[in-house]
């Protein structure tokens, strides 16, 4: 759990995060250090109540930001007894935030039922699995992604996460085994994986931006 709130962290803007539950107060936090453990577990339990008006005014609200001059403070909701905290810079990219919270929420999840009876999708083993088993035998990929260029492999992911957040853990995989079904692994070849990781970003100037930062790397 710590790690995935550590992969978020590297989006620009955010200044660190936590999930809170309403059993165990907080779960994991990387939030910056003026925020004692008492003081956010407050915090937490304070924003959480929001989602309980949906029961008393028949809404359906699953997120919702405070905006201060100082920072902003985005809540999301993992399940009735747990959300997601994050706190940011005044101007920090909204839309890129809420689509890294979205792909990471499902493994939360599976991580929060591990310390208490969450709620938690049925779905949430089977579609992972069946992922990995479509696009490669997890053992051929994992020896790659560990082998000679693993420092390389880390460098472009970094990279690739600061255009698209800590999905770019996933999306680096799917890259390399699109890579690797073209050709054997070499240094000679990242430009073609280079290549291949940049579709994965959705606006072109970022994805340009990403291929003249790759060239520092390849």
């Amino acid at each position: 759990m710590q790690k995935i709130l550590d992969e978020i962290k590297i989006i620009p803007g955010v200044l660190g995060s936590a999930v809170y539950t309403t059993k165990r107060g907080i779960l994991a936090t990387n939030l910056p250090e003026v925020f004692k453990t008492d003081t956010q577990e407050r915090i937490g339990n304070i924003l959480h109540r929001v989602f309980k008006l949906n029961e008393t005014v028949k809404l359906d609200v699953n997120s919702f930001e405070i905006q201060y001059d100082e920072a902003l403070l985005l809540i999301r909701k993992l399940c009735d007894t747990s959300s997601l905290i994050f706190i940011c810079e005044p101007d920090a990219k909204v839309h890129l935030i809420n689509m890294s919270a979205s792909m990471v929420t499902t493994d939360l999840l599976g991580l929060i039922s591990d310390c208490e009876e969450a709620p938690i999708p049925e779905k949430k083993v089977v579609a992972p699995q069946e992922k990995v088993t479509a696009t490669a035998p997890p053992a051929d990929l994992e020896s790659v992604l560990n082998g000679p260029l693993a420092d390389k492999f880390t460098q472009m992911k970094r990279l690739l996460a600061t255009h698209i957040g800590p999905v770019a853990n996933k999306a680096l995989k799917t890259s390399v085994q699109q890579w690797l079904e073209q050709g054997e692994p070499s240094a000679q070849r990242l430009g073609q994986l280079a290549e291949i990781m940049q579709r994965e970003i959705d606006d072109k100037a970022s994805r340009d931006e990403f291929l003249v930062e790759m060239k520092g790397v390849i």
